[in-house]
């Protein structure tokens, strides 16, 4: 299992990867739409980039659900950290 720094370094270079942004840009708070601009397809390539480096393929529909079903107004923003926690969640 890795730690939870590890599972943002991971998700933090996806996404920088992505998006084309500096590591600086991408905080634990920032939701991936909101704050860093990401489209929808640019979810499918953020979960590509991870499967790669923690050989794990997340399903952000998952995320996306669990967020819903909690009452969360913006199911469909995820935040940087949403992401690390629900892969800890995993045993990732």
């Amino acid at each position: 299992m890795r730690s939870e720094n590890e599972l943002f370094a991971a998700v933090q270079e996806s996404i920088c990867t992505v998006l084309d942004m500096d590591a600086d840009e991408v905080k634990a708070s920032s939701k991936i739409v909101e704050d860093l601009g990401a489209e929808s397809i640019d979810f499918l390539d953020i979960s590509c980039e991870l499967e790669k480096a923690i050989k794990y393929e997340l399903d952000f529909k998952e995320i996306f659900s669990s967020k819903s079903e909690n009452g969360d107004s913006s199911p469909n923003d995820v935040s940087v950290e949403e992401i690390v926690k629900f892969l800890q969640s995993k045993n990732i």
